[in-house]
């Protein structure tokens, strides 16, 4: 069963698709943003790697903090 957006918490785990369909980026974008350290690295659980949703909404809040300072 698939989690709606309802019941998720911060510390909730998302997958690539979630971070790629909210933010319009694509994956290839996030993965070169990990590898410069400007996103945080995924959480492996087997061969699947997850974010802990506060850490993604961390990150966009920054970005949204920066576009508001300008």
């Amino acid at each position: 069963m698939q989690k709606t957006r309802s019941n998720l918490t911060d510390d909730s785990f998302i997958d690539m698709l979630y971070i790629i369909n909210d933010s319009g980026f694509t994956s290839r974008y996030f993965y070169k943003l990990i590898k410069n350290g400007g996103f945080p690295a995924p959480i492996k659980i087997g061969r699947s790697s997850r974010w802990l949703l506060r850490d993604y909404s961390e990150w966009k809040a920054r970005h949204i903090e920066k576009r508001d300072t300008r």
